[in-house]
């Protein structure tokens, strides 16, 4: 089975994660309770997961260049679900962000496992 659009899944996740997280910076006052320096975060996060989604629409095209970079996406995807499971056990994270986090980076990182190990 050819496992190409395990790329694709990766670049709508990731391309996904920047709007919203671009989106939350840009439309959402400032929350007391939030550092002052959390909306550059957000924003840094956003211009990183929009990088990771051309990189791998890059890949898409180029799959000769896909192992020794997916084999980083598939870690740092498997290390988001795991933090994210780690803090939905502890009830640090709420169902809807562990599902739109942490699920989603675990369902494409298992993807990008079987890419790599196929």
């Amino acid at each position: 089975m050819d496992w190409e659009f395990a790329l694709l899944a990766g670049a709508a996740l990731n391309g996904y994660g920047a709007f919203q997280f671009f989106h939350r910076a840009m439309l959402n006052s400032q929350n007391a309770q939030e550092p002052a320096d959390y909306r550059q975060l957000q924003l840094f996060v956003a211009g990183t997961a929009m990088t990771f989604a051309v990189l791998y629409l890059y890949l898409f095209w180029h799959s000769y260049y896909a192992w020794p970079f997916l084999l980083f996406g598939a870690a740092l995807k498997s290390w988001a679900f795991s933090i994210s499971l780690f803090l939905y056990l502890k009830k640090g994270l709420k169902w809807q962000i562990f599902a739109e986090f942490g699920l989603s980076n675990g369902f494409v990182a298992l993807l990008f496992w079987i890419y790599l190990l196929t």
